[in-house]
């Protein structure tokens, strides 16, 4: 069972992503423990991209690339010219990115569909809980129609003419995905689904408040001014 609701784990992905920008060097530092403390006590699931190689590759190319982005780094004729400046450049740049990452996964890891719909119900932005509910549901019919589309021109020879076989594979993509949008569109109108009305969600438990959130905003709150202040 969650320790917090729907609110409470936007507002920790919310609070992550102000800091990290806010931050600098051993600030960040302190960020990624604090987040990684958040996960392993209520949210081990959001600590998933730290056990992929392709994140830590993507970490590495971040620091490896912050000596190159300095006004002192530059090409001389005894090969590249770089200095510490541009070390912690690529250490800070290295930091806000896994920072940000930890973040938006492990606040919006928690979250299921559900939740997120419920939520902005509450917030009475019910049309804008119902198009992302449409948007992350089409994402699977999506890729299996981009799949479909592209077996399809191979087979049939299409990649021979490079051009024309991705006009046709943008063409065809689009296409369907306008068609199958209106069929959703005309499904919610034959259920009577109004934006505007309030009774056709409640939101259910996940978006109440609860005592945890509030002991959280609190904490978020102090070890924030905390990082701030010492800064």
């Amino acid at each position: 069972m969650r320790s917090f609701s729907a609110s409470g784990y936007l507002l920790f992905t919310l609070w992550g992503v102000v800091l990290a920008v806010l931050s600098h060097g051993w600030q960040l530092t302190a960020l990624a423990v604090l987040e990684l403390v958040f996960g392993l006590a209520w949210n081990r699931e959001g600590l998933r991209p730290l056990r992929r190689l392709r994140f830590w590759i993507f970490i590495s190319t971040a620091l490896a690339l912050g000596p190159f982005l300095t006004p002192s780094a530059g090409l001389t004729l005894e090969g590249v010219s770089l200095g510490w400046s541009g070390l912690w450049a690529g250490l800070e740049m290295a930091g806000r990115a896994l920072t940000l990452t930890l973040a938006f996964s492990l606040g919006l890891s928690a979250l299921s569909l559900s939740d997120l719909m419920a939520l902005f119900d509450r917030l009475r932005l019910r049309g804008l809980g119902f198009a992302l509910g449409v948007a992350m549901n089409l994402l699977q019919t999506l890729e299996e129609m981009a799949t479909v589309t592209f077996q399809t021109i191979r087979l049939r020879g299409g990649l021979a003419r490079p051009i024309v076989a991705l006009r046709l594979f943008l063409v065809t993509l689009v296409s369907n995905t306008l068609r199958y949008g209106d069929q959703i569109v005309d499904a919610a109108a034959v259920r009577a689904f109004d934006p505007n009305s309030d009774g056709f969600s409640r939101g259910g438990a996940t978006t109440r408040s609860r005592t945890a959130d509030g002991v959280l905003l609190l904490a978020l709150l102090a070890s924030g001014a905390l990082l701030i202040a010492l800064g």
